[in-house]
Parts: structure tokens; sequence; C-alpha cells
């Protein structure tokens, strides 16, 4: 059985897995410890435990439990006190503070029947910084994430993050993969904070896996303003100090309906500009699920509504392992 890493988290990891779930592959996440928005915030300031939201989704994404169970754990409250609380965030909060970090993901895993695995990049929380060109600093990753689409962004000169030591079973498994993912997801608060946790590059350039990179559908207001796809390959190898060996990116616009509604937010269309070359294995197809996504009643922070079509998606990871 091949081993698939991905790193990254949220909703796009999670749409990964629901297409890798129909392979024979042993699939493990590896997740920010720097998430401080929304309900993982809150459980995070008030009750001092590890970001949960990001462990929650790839845990209900490597379910095979029924399908209310999956339910329950990414309800979220929109009434009452617990108001944008998802349920899951509750349950790792509170298995947390009983067996502790690691045991409680994995009890969370089991109620789940999880198929693989969920591992924090670090075992502590973390926090996320980043310089803009113009001399600003924003410290938190919910203030990078969430910045007012109203001013006009400077570019994120560069990350940086609080010290803490890598998990050694996420080094374990980068060294252990056959595949290594980076992606989809936000480029510099989903993705990059994994890597600028000391030890993780050097694994992952020293590693023989092949190493590809899930290029994003649509620009991200004051992170990817005007990328296009060889910018997301810049960036990442840029953090990386070395070398992909192959990326996926989309080249099918959204409708003129959906553009209108992304351009409200400042965001774009990332133009599909790769090419095949003998370094850098590129492959260009239409990723675009048909189904748009609504946000959930009581949730905060800013979703997107557009997609990477799963089967597509992990169908083409799956050709390259």
């Amino acid at each position: 059985m091949k081993n698939i890493v991905i790193i990254g988290g949220g909703t796009g990891t999670f749409t990964l897995l629901s297409g890798l779930r129909k392979f024979p592959s042993n699939n493990t996440v590896i997740v920010s410890s720097a998430d401080d928005g929304g309900s993982t915030g809150i459980l995070r300031k008030e009750l001092g435990v590890m970001p949960p939201g990001d462990i929650r989704q790839c845990l209900v994404g490597l379910s095979y439990t029924q399908d209310e169970m999956k339910e329950l754990f990414n309800f979220r409250f929109d009434k009452g006190s617990l108001a944008g609380h998802s349920v899951g965030n509750i349950i790792l909060a509170a298995l947390e503070k009983i067996a502790g970090t690691e045991e409680g993901i994995n009890l969370a895993a089991k109620m789940l029947n999880v198929r693989g695995q969920v591992l924090p990049v670090s075992l502590i929380p973390t926090t996320l910084s980043a310089t803009l060109q113009n001399g600003r600093k924003i410290v938190g990753e919910h203030y990078i994430d969430d910045q007012d689409s109203k001013g006009k962004a400077s570019p994120i000169k560069s990350l940086s993050l609080t010290a803490a030591k890598v998990n050694p079973k996420a080094l374990k498994s980068l060294e252990q993969a056959d595949v290594i993912v980076f992606g989809p997801g936000d480029l510099f608060t989903s993705i990059l904070p994994n890597i600028l946790i000391k030890d993780v590059s050097p694994t992952i350039n020293k590693s023989k896996a092949k190493k590809v990179l899930v290029v994003n559908i649509m620009t991200k207001f004051g992170q990817t303003d005007g990328f296009k796809a060889s910018d997301f390959v810049r960036i990442l190898e840029k953090y990386l100090g070395g070398k992909i060996d192959a990326v996926l990116e989309n080249r099918k616009k959204p409708s003129a309906e959906v553009l209108k509604k992304y351009a409200a937010e400042k965001a774009k269309f990332v133009e599909p500009d790769l090419k095949n070359s003998q370094r850098l294995q590129v492959i260009a197809e239409n990723l675009i699920s048909d189904e748009l996504i609504k946000k959930a009643s009581g949730d905060s922070l800013k979703r997107s509504m557009l997609r990477h079509d799963a089967q597509k998606l992990a169908k083409l990871i799956w050709g390259l392992v």
C-alpha cells in the first residue's frame, strides 16, 4: 500500500481526502498548529488546547463511520453561548484535556472509524506572523487570513512562526512517504506554517517521494493577490528550500456569476501559466467541482464557495503514485 502524505488542512484537504478514500492508499495529513480563528481560536485561547478545527475536518475526511456520526462532528451551533462552535471541536478539546493531545486525537479517530492518521506538525500551539512589504507586521493566523478587503493589500514579504519542536511522528510519515502533496488550501496560512517548523523542510527535501503541489483555483486577498500558478510554485519552493516534482493546475475558469462574487472580495482566477519541462511535470485539467459550497449557519469565518472536484483530483494524484 502506498503512503500519501498531505500537508495542509481545512476544507481543501477534506475535499482531497473525500476522493482518495476510493484508492488503496495509506493517507496521513500533517496540519498546522498555528490556527487561531473562529471556534478553534476561542477554544485555544480559553482552554489552552491545540487548534482542533483542521484536525476535526481531516479526521472526518478519513472517517468510515456512518454519516450521522460525521455530521455530528461537523455540526455547528448557530445560537446561544455555543454559537460558532462545532461539536467536533468541543469533543477534541475535551479529549485532549482527558487524555493529552496525541491520545485525544487517537480516541476521536476510533470514534470516527478513521483509516489513516492526522498529525499536528507540532504538539504545542504556535503563533504565525506575516511581515508585509510596506513594513506592517500582522500577528496571528486569523488576522492574516481575514484581512479587510476594502483596503489595498500589501504583499507578504516573509512569514515567521514561534519556536516549536516538530512532532516526531510527522517527520517519520514524511520519511516513509511515496507522495507528498501540498494543498489544496491557503498557501500562506495552511501550507507554509507546516514548513516553517524546524526539520520539516530538510526531511521533505531528502525524501525520495514525489512532491506535488495542487494550485488553488482562486487568489486570496492579502496573500496571493495577482498570483498565477507559477507564483504558487515559486513561493512554495522558496520556503521549502528545494524543488517540487509535479503541479496540478485548474485550467477552467468559473462562470461569470461566480467570478463576480469573488471579485467582491478582491479574489481572481488563478491563471494556469505553467508548462511541462524536464524538471517539472505539469498537469492542467478542469478541476472545479460543479457544486457550489454554502457556508454553514453560525460559521464566522470566510469560506470559499468553489472546491476542487474530489474524484478528479484524487485520480490524478493516484496516477502520480
